[in-house]
């Protein structure tokens, strides 16, 4: 367990005179825990603690001073993984304002990134952009998309390991739920067990071990990414050491939502409430 958001540190790292950053946010699992590990604040006051420590010494720290939520200007239903009101909550509970930008096609998904970008350098002097990206999905989008923004790209999660992720997630004392998952790669079975439920390393591979030997064709160990990071799942944080209050949901429904691009279960809270720690 790592220090809590009011304890005291004698570490001498000040935010604000480190760089500003804006973090590229839904609220899921890995936008949170980018957001903790390169946080100044996060450093300062928890760095004097050895396991967490170890976990950020590595890591440059930055002052975020902006979180962003990049959204399509076509989208008629909410994010059906990241609700605007679940994610909203969280940035409020982090006392970090948030923005959002639509995205469109016109010129192109780039310069509306870029343009986007820009405007976030220009309004909140900030010259690094974090992410939570673990791999090249988008085949260097985000690496043009700072072309000529003045922003440098910052992805502490880059490449690691899924299991030393997950282990982080832990350590740092980072709670979440699976709020949707891709049917092609988790089916019924397994989702079910995943959606809606908190979320640790043990328990992940605990319920796909169970799916593999009960349903043995699709072999989820070795054909699902342990951090989702190809769209097998998303989540959303309910706790963390920098929120000031927990953020959950109250009630929910399951739903099976089919698109053209694949079927999905997701999450539908009945209520997203706020919880003092």
């Amino acid at each position: 367990m790592v220090c809590s958001s009011n304890c005291n540190s004698d570490i001498n790292i000040d935010p604000v005179q480190t760089p500003r950053a804006a973090v590229a946010f839904t609220g899921g699992k890995d936008s949170v825990l980018a957001l903790h590990i390169v946080s100044a604040e996060f450093q300062r006051i928890c760095k004097a603690d050895s396991q967490a420590k170890q976990l950020v010494d590595s890591f440059q720290a930055l002052n975020p001073v902006v979180l962003v939520s990049f959204r399509p200007l076509d989208q008629k239903d909410d994010f059906k993984a990241h609700s605007q009101e679940w994610t909203s909550k969280i940035a409020e509970s982090l006392g970090i304002p948030l923005v959002v930008k639509g995205i469109g096609n016109v010129p192109s998904y780039e310069e509306c990134y870029r343009s986007a970008i820009s405007e976030l350098a220009r309004d909140y002097q900030v010259t690094k952009l974090v992410t939570g990206d673990i791999e090249d999905i988008g085949e260097g989008f985000m690496d043009r998309a700072v072309i000529r923004t003045g922003v440098d790209l910052v992805r502490p999660l880059w490449k690691l390991p899924r299991v030393q992720i997950l282990d982080m997630l832990s350590q740092l004392d980072i709670d979440y739920v699976v709020t949707l998952t891709r049917l092609d790669k988790l089916p019924i079975p397994v989702s079910e067990k995943l959606v809606g439920h908190v979320i640790t390393k043990d328990y992940l591979i605990e319920q796909f071990n169970w799916y593999d030997e009960n349903f043995p064709t699709m072999d989820l160990k070795t054909t699902v990414d342990l951090a989702g990071e190809y769209g097998e799942m998303h989540s959303m944080v309910t706790d963390s050491p920098l929120y000031k209050f927990k953020v959950i949901f109250q009630g929910a429904d399951k739903k099976v939502y089919d698109t053209k691009y694949g079927s999905y279960l997701y999450l539908v809270p009945r209520q997203i409430v706020s919880i003092p720690k």
